[in-house]
């Protein structure tokens, strides 16, 4: 929802890429534009997998992969009229293969452009992702029906950390969420999100360790809920006088 929402600018201009307002969140059905019939440049984002995102025992301390996947499809089409004739219209999208192949190359530098704006959802996408593994773009092309289509699938295999078990949004998030609601497309679900997110915060620490590393409640309750941090009312000063070195 980061990216989507990064890509798209939250659906308003000005927009980051050209292909607009066409940036759809784990779409299936063809991209199609019925009004105009005719398919436009498009971006359509979704996450293949999760690995390692459950947080139990000793994998919290390994890497988690997130893979975001991000389809670039740039068109030429022609219409047909009943007789089959060519018939003759405004085109919008490249021409030519090399436009169409630059297009996608300009469509993806923007792509991630886009991902590092810094406004509220590129500060939640690099927060959530602050790093990456691989990043892979495979190149597609197909001729059907008198549209030339070209399209390019970028991979991004994303390190994330772990699910927050604390309770407490964190402040980039919460701005993002905050942002998410004047949203028309994900308006409705921030109040959803924020109540999952917020699950943890009425547990104590122990129960929350024991759900992090996996402990029964037997071994919780063996082992104690953790005692109340030491805290002195009188400064300790370090004097290094006198030390070499």
């Amino acid at each position: 929802m980061a990216a989507v929402s990064a890509i798209n600018n939250f659906y308003a201009e000005p927009w980051p890429t050209l292909a607009g307002g066409n940036i759809f969140d784990s779409k299936i059905e063809p991209v199609e534009d019925m009004k105009r019939d005719r398919v436009f440049p498009c971006c359509v984002i979704y996450t293949d997998y999760d690995k390692d995102h459950w947080s139990k025992g000793q994998v919290v301390h390994r890497d988690r992969f997130l893979n975001i996947t991000i389809e670039l499809l740039v068109i030429m089409a022609t219409k047909m009229d009943g007789a089959g004739e060519l018939e003759s219209y405004t085109v919008e999208c490249p021409v030519t293969d090399s436009e169409i192949e630059l297009s996608l190359d300009y469509l993806e530098a923007q792509v991630f452009r886009a991902l590092s704006n810094g406004n509220e959802a590129s500060d939640a996408f690099n927060f959530l992702c602050p790093s990456y593994e691989n990043v892979i773009s495979r190149r597609g092309a197909s001729v059907e029906g008198g549209n030339r289509l070209a399209a390019r699938q970028i991979t991004l295999e994303m390190k994330a950390p772990r699910e927050n078990q604390s309770g407490i949004i964190p402040p980039v998030l919460e701005t993002f969420l905050a942002r998410l609601e004047q949203s028309g497309d994900y308006a409705e679900r921030v109040s959803e999100i924020r109540e999952f997110m917020r699950l943890g915060a009425a547990e104590d620490e122990a129960t929350r360790l024991m759900r992090t590393f996996g402990w029964s409640r037997g071994v919780g309750d063996r082992l104690g809920k953790p005692l109340n941090p030491v805290t002195m009312s009188t400064p300790i000063t370090y004097n290094y006088s006198g030390l070499n070195g």
